[in-house]
């Protein structure tokens, strides 16, 4: 008896299962054809997302989503780098090739959705908010400004390192090499992440190449892998768009791929690409965008990249005038730029006698105060924890209306803001 139940059961478990495999090859059903007029070849789509070609059932493959948004489905091809196949929006079916470009080849029966809505937010902007350039105010989208953090990072360096770039930015005749040794002096000055964005407008070619260049240094890894993809299309099809699928034919289930691409196409089809516009299309959250960035940002965009300016757009006017010294009394010395009359330094002392008198001489803050500004003039360089310590003594006391806060205001780099 036992063993008639036993073979009761597996012919019970058998059969369950070829049902479900009936039923789950049951579901499997044509849903269109797909008709290459160009071509003279028509296709099978099922609903599994497979086409089969008519009366060739070899020549199949998997259909996927278009990543960049743009058409509805990449279809299967065989050197999809250098030909693909995409059915678009309006059942049109397209070829993209690397030589020919862009064409229509033929067109399709299945149901297309209607194109899904992307979130693509514009910056907003309030013009008492944004950053002193050469130019005037450069307002700042009011979705990345944390008004509690205005300021941002001294640009200093010491009287060697001035030295230093005065020696090895000279000409044969004895005369300075004035671009290079901005460029020096900058790259001395700057913190890291400073630095590259100075560099990203310094040598990038077009607001497109700026804005993927600075989104590569401000993202995380993810954003440096879809922005070098993108750079490289870029450098292929520039703005023509409607290729951009072609380079990403090979990519599945990647989200960001298609904010960015879609944020870029819609800036461009309303005026022109700009980081800041990408930033808070993307997503401003997944950058790394604090005042010290958007200080740099603006500044490097509004300036080019031209060293001197960059530097008194980031650095503080203060900055631009000890730098400017240097081209009409040298470097170090008495009067010499970077010396021992070195204007930077006089400021932010002025900010400690400022400190002294509200708090008094023996106050922790005066103290942190005095010991970073000698760390600043002589202490080990530019990501040194002194220029953090500024930045947030700043951020603390430089919002009062006291005479420390309208020292603070002179001296150290900031976002206006008029509260």
């Amino acid at each position: 008896m036992n063993t008639i139940i036993k073979k009761l059961s597996i012919l019970s478990v058998f059969a369950s299962l070829m049902g479900f495999c009936a039923l789950l090859f049951a579901q499997v059903y044509p849903i269109g054809q797909m008709v290459l007029t160009t071509y003279g070849q028509s296709f099978t789509m099922y609903n599994t997302g497979v086409i089969v070609q008519n009366g060739n059932p070899g020549n199949a493959g998997q259909a996927v989503y278009d990543q960049t948004g743009i058409n509805y489905l990449c279809l299967p091809s065989a050197v999809p780098y250098q030909k693909a196949f995409f059915l678009d929006f309006n059942r049109n079916i397209i070829e993209l090739d690397y030589r020919l470009g862009y064409r229509i080849i033929g067109y399709s029966t299945i149901p297309v959705p209607p194109r899904p809505a992307m979130y693509l937010p514009k910056p907003t902007y309030d013009n008492q908010i944004g950053i002193e350039t050469a130019e005037g105010l450069r307002p700042l989208p009011t979705q990345i400004v944390d008004e509690q953090k205005p300021f941002g990072d001294v640009m200093m360096t010491s009287e060697q390192t001035a030295v230093d770039c005065y020696k090895n930015t000279m000409n044969p005749d004895g005369t300075i090499n004035q671009l290079e040794f901005g460029d020096c002096m900058v790259t001395n000055m700057a913190g890291k992440k400073e630095l590259e964005i100075y560099k990203c407008a310094k040598n990038s070619e077009t607001p497109e190449e700026q804005s993927l260049c600075m989104l590569s240094i401000l993202g995380g890894s993810k954003e440096r892998q879809i922005t070098q993809d993108m750079m490289k299309c870029y450098k292929e099809y520039g703005n023509n768009y409607e290729m951009y699928p072609l380079c990403f034919a090979d990519k599945v289930n990647n989200p960001e791929l298609k904010q960015l691409v879609s944020c870029f196409k819609d800036q461009a089809s309303s005026g022109q690409v700009t980081f800041m516009g990408t930033a808070v299309c993307y997503g401003a959250g997944k950058l790394n965008l604090n005042t010290e960035a958007q200080i740099a940002v603006e500044c490097a965009v509004s300036t080019g990249g031209q060293p001197y300016a960059f530097a008194g757009c980031a650095g503080g006017q203060l900055t631009y005038r000890e730098l400017s010294k240097c081209l009409t009394n040298g470097v170090g010395g008495d009067h010499g730029c970077f010396g021992r009359n070195n204007t930077i330094v006089k400021g932010l002392n002025q900010i400690g006698d400022a400190l002294k008198n509200q708090f008094g001489p023996t106050n922790d803050i005066v103290k942190t105060w005095n010991t970073t500004v000698h760390d600043l003039q002589y202490g080990p360089g530019k990501n040194h924890e002194a220029v953090k310590v500024v930045r947030n003594i700043s951020n603390e006391l430089g919002k009062a209306g006291t005479n420390v806060g309208k020292e603070i205001k002179k001296v150290v780099p900031k976002i206006r803001i008029k509260w």
